[in-house]
C-alpha cells in the first residue's frame, strides 16, 4: 500500500486468516454505519449508489441460503450460528 492510501479489511466473520503485516505505517479507522444512515444526503447518495450497481449488475449479493418465511425460526438460527458466507434470505408468498 502506498502512504497515504486506504486499506479496507472487510469480511471479519470469515474464519480463514487475514494476516495483515504489523509494520506498515498506517492509521486504523473503525466504520460505524451511522456515518452514512444519520444523514439524509449521504444515505440518498449510498442508496442510490447501490441501486444502479444492482440494476446494472455491477453489484451482486452472494447468497449462502433461502428460506421459506414458515422457516423462519430455521433462518434465525442458521445465522446465529455464523457459518453462512453470504446473505440469508427469507422469502414471503403472496
Amino acid at each position: 500500500m502506498a502512504p497515504g492510501g486506504l486499506l479496507i479489511v472487510y469480511g471479519w466473520l470469515d474464519p480463514r486468516p487475514a494476516p495483515l503485516p504489523l509494520n506498515w505505517p498506517l492509521t486504523v479507522h473503525g466504520f460505524n454505519v451511522d456515518l452514512i444512515t444519520a444523514d439524509p444526503e449521504r444515505l440518498a447518495r449510498a442508496g442510490a449508489f447501490i441501486g444502479a450497481g444492482l440494476r446494472t449488475g455491477t453489484l451482486t449479493p452472494v447468497i449462502d441460503r433461502t428460506f421459506d418465511l414458515a422457516d423462519v425460526a430455521e433462518a434465525h438460527h442458521h445465522l446465529e450460528s455464523n457459518t453462512q458466507f453470504g446473505k440469508i434470505v427469507v422469502t414471503v408468498q403472496h
